[in-house]
């Protein structure tokens, strides 16, 4: 599946942040993110397909992510999916570990579902 690392667009709750990423597989995720399902749960009432950690350019900026209902990625070639925030990350760094429970943005799959 491979894995990304890059600039993304995060959408949360319909307003764009300029952020990068470090996206991968879920089983090759597991330990970049210890317990992708954090404080919110399951992700869609299934396991998450990947996982990853976003840096956020400002605390602000990380903190309006993370407490966001509607969460959208989008990476630089154009592929999207929903994803959570799995940990609230560390502010004073502007660190969020995140988890996608759709078809991976990123990787050898033959395009994403588009997200309404």
């Amino acid at each position: 599946m491979g894995s990304y690392a890059g600039p993304v667009r995060v959408i949360a709750d319909g307003v764009p942040y300029e952020v990068t990423a470090r996206l991968v597989p879920y089983a090759e995720g597991k330990a970049l993110v210890a317990d992708p399902f954090g404080d919110q749960g399951h992700l869609y009432g299934t396991e998450p397909t990947w996982v990853g950690v976003i840096h956020a350019r400002t605390a602000a900026d990380a903190w309006a992510i993370r407490q966001a209902d509607q969460l959208v990625i989008t990476t630089k070639e154009g592929r999207e999916d929903r994803f959570t925030v799995t940990r609230g990350g560390d502010f004073s760094s502007s660190d969020l570990q995140i988890a996608g429970g759709g078809r991976a943005p990123f990787g050898d799959e033959a395009g994403a579902v588009a997200v309404p």
